[in-house]
């Protein structure tokens, strides 16, 4: 049976790979064709719905549990509940940018970096406390 680390990581793992074929491109810049554009597009807004719902997961499950359970946990819990905010207003700015423009692809280095950031957080100082 798959526990919660186990969906969480699974979710991690998924977004990720979306994130690595994001980064390959092509964009705009270099040339991509209407189609390769509409594809980035339609992979952005299904990041977005994953990356929602993996958010909310955590901030009415994880977050809660972390801050009962774990010594520190309150300062952890803040902590990454401040990293995802920033991602949830990333993702609403990048939601709303047409993928042709430049700032799209600005907006999605940073959303990136914030979320693989975010995702070492919870692997490296979360879960094995929540763990134990």
């Amino acid at each position: 049976m798959e526990d919660a680390f186990d969906a969480l990581a699974e979710d991690h793992e998924e977004i990720r790979q979306v994130l690595a074929e994001l980064e390959k491109g092509p964009i705009a810049a270099t040339g991509a064709t209407e189609d390769q554009l509409m594809l980035r597009k339609i992979m952005t807004e299904e990041l977005i719905i994953e990356q929602s719902k993996h958010e909310r997961i955590e901030l009415t499950c994880l977050w809660p549990a972390l801050r009962e359970h774990v010594p520190d946990g309150e300062r952890l819990a803040d902590l990454a509940t401040c990293a995802e905010l920033e991602i949830v207003t990333l993702l609403a700015e990048l939601d709303r940018l047409d993928v042709i423009r430049p700032a799209f692809e600005q907006l999605l280095s940073r959303f990136t970096e914030a979320c693989l950031q975010h995702f070492a957080f919870e692997e490296q100082h979360v879960w094995p406390r929540l763990r134990a």
